[in-house]
């Protein structure tokens, strides 16, 4: 379907069936007809120069040394739209929190599993911001979106169960929250490699990487590390339990054989990857 965003005058396509439409070109949020009021944003706080820098400065087990003086290829800053949530917990006034959730159901990119957005430091979305970058339409309803807020709601249970007070959980939809993230690609000996960067705080989240033949070969090495000392270990504790040291270092070597398979698997891959922890 076609929609004529009410703000920039831009005609764009959009799946139908969706609560909210979101204009490529403004940002601006139409729902059910109308423009959405309740519109904010977090404004980045890196720019592409300083997203390149977290990433390549970065050094992840095995990488080059030289890893810094890559090139960066291609840049672009992706807005994610989040619902944000108003949330009271009845008797207990004082664990009222605002939270964010993610609107998407398949990002463009990954995240580290159980992403937590803040909800606090928004500012008001301005059409000014048009072309900051690329703007992501929600296709979650708010109700199923909150599910992903479980952990604040475990927390505040948690809270109250030490007062042994149950908690009526409310919470009302406050609006759309954009946020930002910087997708990069670089290149290294011919090769292209990615990376994502939190736009907002600055954090890295995921890192494409090459190995070095030294990295591998540190890979290999700790992989039959792992084997041998598995192995060893096995042996020793059948030998203090009056029992035959083969048996013990057999079976100590299949305890280890998880660890040797990661890190010989690691040593023969031509590209690392780097996962960032969930926070904020």
């Amino acid at each position: 379907m076609i929609v004529q965003c009410p703000y920039c005058g831009a005609r764009y396509e959009a799946p139908p069936g969706r609560k909210f439409y979101v204009c490529p070109y403004c940002g601006t949020v139409v729902s059910e007809g109308r423009t959405y009021e309740r519109v904010y944003i977090f404004k980045p706080s890196v720019d592409k120069t300083a997203a390149f820098r977290t990433a390549l400065n970065f050094r992840p087990v095995g990488a080059p040394e030289d890893l810094p003086t890559a090139s960066p290829t291609g840049a672009e800053l992706h807005f994610l739209p989040l619902y944000l949530y108003h949330i009271t917990f009845e008797p207990l006034p004082e664990l009222e929190t605002y939270a964010a959730a993610l609107a998407l159901s398949k990002p463009p990119f990954r995240l580290p599993k159980g992403y937590v957005f803040p909800a606090r430091w928004r500012t008001p979305f301005k059409p000014s911001l048009e072309r900051a970058g690329v703007f992501h339409q929600p296709d979650l309803e708010p109700e199923e979106a909150f599910r992903s807020l479980d952990e604040v709601v475990d927390e505040a249970k948690t809270y109250a169960s030490v007062f042994k007070t149950r908690v009526e959980i409310n919470w009302s939809f406050e609006g759309i929250v954009y946020y930002p993230f910087w997708l990069l690609i670089y290149q290294y000996g011919g090769r292209s490699y990615s990376a994502l960067v939190d736009g907002a705080e600055g954090s890295l989240l995921y890192l494409e990487y090459p190995l070095s033949k030294r990295g591998r070969a540190g890979g290999l090495a700790l992989g039959l590390a792992a084997a041998s000392g598995s192995a060893a270990v096995g042996a020793l504790a059948a030998f203090f339990l009056g029992l035959p040291p083969e048996p013990g270092a057999f079976g100590g070597g299949l305890a280890g054989l998880g660890a040797f398979i990661r890190l010989t698997t690691f040593a023969a891959a031509r590209k690392g990857q780097y996962e960032g922890e969930t926070r904020l």
